[in-house]
């Protein structure tokens, strides 16, 4: 009986850690897939200026490596949390910890990309920013499909 105990908690565990890495990577890749989509839709849309490609890409790099950092401490959190469920398996006070930390880090990347979207807004000629609205609204919109 015991041994049945123990191989259903590590069942759990194991699909609970899925769920949570899962869900932080699903996360993860929505949220970059959301200004390469814009920045190409951008670029499908609006005719840039010179000054305004210069603008976007100084603001492009400034959040790569934002980005970059922040996904460290993803990673960094997905860690801690593998090994909170490889050291005792099922809900602990550890595991959720651990998955508070996965959630804040994926959040402030949520919160970075969101950031970046307005900064490439306000880099635009004010003519242009009706069309990056748009292809805005539509990134998001195909995205919620």
């Amino acid at each position: 009986m015991h041994w049945s105990r123990l191989i259903i908690a590590a069942a759990v565990a194991g699909a609970t850690g899925a769920v949570i890495v899962s869900g932080a990577h699903w996360m993860l890749q929505s949220t970059h897939r959301a200004p390469s989509d814009l920045h190409q839709e951008l670029h499908e849309e609006v005719p840039l200026t010179a000054q305004e490609k210069q603008r976007l890409a100084q603001r492009e790099d400034g959040y790569i490596a934002r980005r970059a950092a922040i996904e460290q401490r993803v990673k960094v959190a997905n860690g801690r949390l593998a090994r909170a469920i490889a050291l005792q398996p099922g809900w602990t006070p550890e595991v959720e910890a651990a998955s508070r930390d996965v959630e804040s880090a994926a959040a402030d990347l949520e919160r970075a990309t969101l950031r970046h979207v307005v900064e490439m807004r306000e880099g635009l000629d004010p003519p242009h920013r009706a069309a990056y609205d748009a292809a805005l609204v539509k990134a998001l919109s195909d995205g919620a499909k």
